[in-house]
């Protein structure tokens, strides 16, 4: 996870089942080498794919209305 200015926030490779909770914090983005690993809920609502199994994605919003919407994809 990246800050607006790219700085890593957080970088590490969840195991299957683990669960990790995006800070309250605008601008941040995911970057993952396996998008369709992922499940990403927001207020517990599983929000739409962001790609499918082996997917590399780059600049993915973790905006919660971005998100759920399916529109959090912009690179």
């Amino acid at each position: 996870m990246r800050a607006a200015d790219q700085t890593i926030v957080f970088s590490r490779v969840l195991k299957s089942g683990e669960i990790y909770n995006v800070p309250t914090r605008s601008g941040l983005s995911l970057r993952t080498g396996n998008a369709g690993a992922l499940q990403i809920d927001v207020d517990g609502k599983t929000a739409p794919s962001i790609g499918s199994i082996g997917t590399l994605r780059r600049d993915v919003s973790l905006d919660p209305v971005e998100l759920a919407a399916g529109t959090a994809v912009h690179g």
